[in-house]
């Protein structure tokens, strides 16, 4: 972690909007590593702007920590020919902010496609339950929540 911390805050000093991209967790569980959720922070307190982890083959949750992102997993875009459900992230960054919204996909048969209908919802509402202060609107939009 110290050496990606020393990056982050090089790529702090040298650009707009930074992303830690970290690889870590325990594969086929949505169940957060302690270590994970200390990195993350130790991150953006380095100085990212978002943190978006990869690794564990599953979707995890999703918190904000001082006002930024952390998406701990969004599953396998493409991996091998098993099914499961996995996401896109959309970032947008503009005058007002950062702003996310997850889009639900579905890899069936080697293929991955954007999930519709009771799926898109099913994958929307899994991801809220196992985040932390954050709502997903039926159209993917993440917001801290207000409680």
């Amino acid at each position: 972690p110290d050496r990606f911390l020393a990056v982050i805050a090089e790529a702090r000093a040298n650009a707009d909007f930074v992303i830690a991209y970290p690889h870590w967790g325990t594969e086929n569980t949505h169940v957060l590593e302690r270590a994970q959720t200390e990195q993350a922070r130790q991150y953006i307190d380095a100085g990212a702007d978002a943190v978006v982890g990869s690794h564990t083959h599953c979707l995890q949750g999703i918190e904000h920590y001082r006002g930024r992102p952390i998406v701990y997993s969004l599953g396998n875009f493409w991996f091998n020919h098993e099914d499961g459900d996995t996401a896109l992230l959309e970032i947008r960054v503009d005058g007002n902010g950062v702003s996310l919204t997850l889009v639900p996909c579905l890899q069936k048969g080697g293929v991955t496609s954007a999930a519709d209908g009771a799926d898109k919802q099913r994958i929307l509402s899994h991801v809220e339950s196992i985040s932390e202060g954050i709502v997903i609107d039926e159209s993917g939009r993440i917001a801290q929540s207000s409680g």
